[in-house]
């Protein structure tokens, strides 16, 4: 399921002459600019954690020093869980949703987040009528060999989609991603994924997509958004907030 852009975010379906700054805050959340020390310090851990990853994989490290290694990666875990916030979604509801930064949350996604280690990240850019993404997947998202794993392939095009539809001026969440696998993404390879506002009826947004290594496409999407009122949003988060703060899973 896609994010919900910020809905202070302009309808956009014009493409025009916006600023793509001002497009959507997947754009402003991949800016250094303005943000705390905090959030600095958070990107600074997850860029070291999205190196240690990588170095992990497939290393040939010696198995005593590994040994070393997991205790030292042990006892850092038991400090931030000592330390662990609420959740990754901490002041959004009051924050974010009431028109405020909303630049912490997509900092966190699976797939733009700099604060988030499991990101590849996927850089995301506004043109006048479609969304550019363009990553490279190192090894820790191999699925054949030398290849992307299609899991990421298809959260890759969520992703930028996702971005895609606030072009209709009225953003939404996923209902339905279709993948079209042409050929094998590589690893190691500079992508562009490009999305595509396509139409709109009713509620439901129609977007469009491609993946492109080396000037090949290797994989077509068609993705389906619905419509949301924001308060569905906030009411989601609010109750992750209380689950977590309870000790509910």
């Amino acid at each position: 399921m896609s994010e919900i852009d910020h809905p202070a975010d302009p309808g956009v379906a014009s493409g025009n002459d916006a600023d793509p700054d001002e497009i959507s805050p997947r754009i402003r959340a991949q800016s250094y600019e303005g943000i705390s020390a905090r959030r600095q310090a958070l990107r600074r851990i997850a860029a070291a954690n999205r190196a240690l990853i990588e170095d992990m994989v497939g290393t040939d490290v010696d198995p005593e020093d590994l040994d070393r290694v997991a205790a030292e990666l042990e006892a850092l875990a038991a400090r931030f869980r000592n330390d662990r916030p609420r959740s990754m979604y901490e002041g959004m509801a009051e924050v974010a949703m009431s028109g405020g930064d909303i630049r912490p949350f997509f900092d966190h996604s699976p797939l733009i987040g700099l604060a988030n280690p499991l990101a590849p990240p996927i850089v995301i850019d506004f043109g006048t009528d479609v969304v550019t993404g363009r990553v490279t997947f190192g090894p820790l998202y191999e699925g054949p060999p030398g290849c992307v794993h299609g899991g990421f392939v298809a959260a890759a095009f969520d992703e930028v989609l996702g971005s895609a539809q606030t072009f209709s001026g009225s953003p939404g969440m996923t209902g339905r991603l279709t993948v079209s696998y042409r050929k094998p993404t590589p690893l190691h390879t500079p992508l562009v994924i490009e999305g595509r506002f396509d139409r709109q009826e009713g509620r439901k947004v129609f977007t469009t997509g491609t993946i492109v290594a080396d000037g090949v496409v290797t994989a077509e999407a068609e993705g389906l958004f619905i419509t949301t009122d924001v308060t569905k949003f906030r009411e989601l988060a609010e109750s992750f907030n209380r689950r977590v703060a309870e000790g509910r899973p």
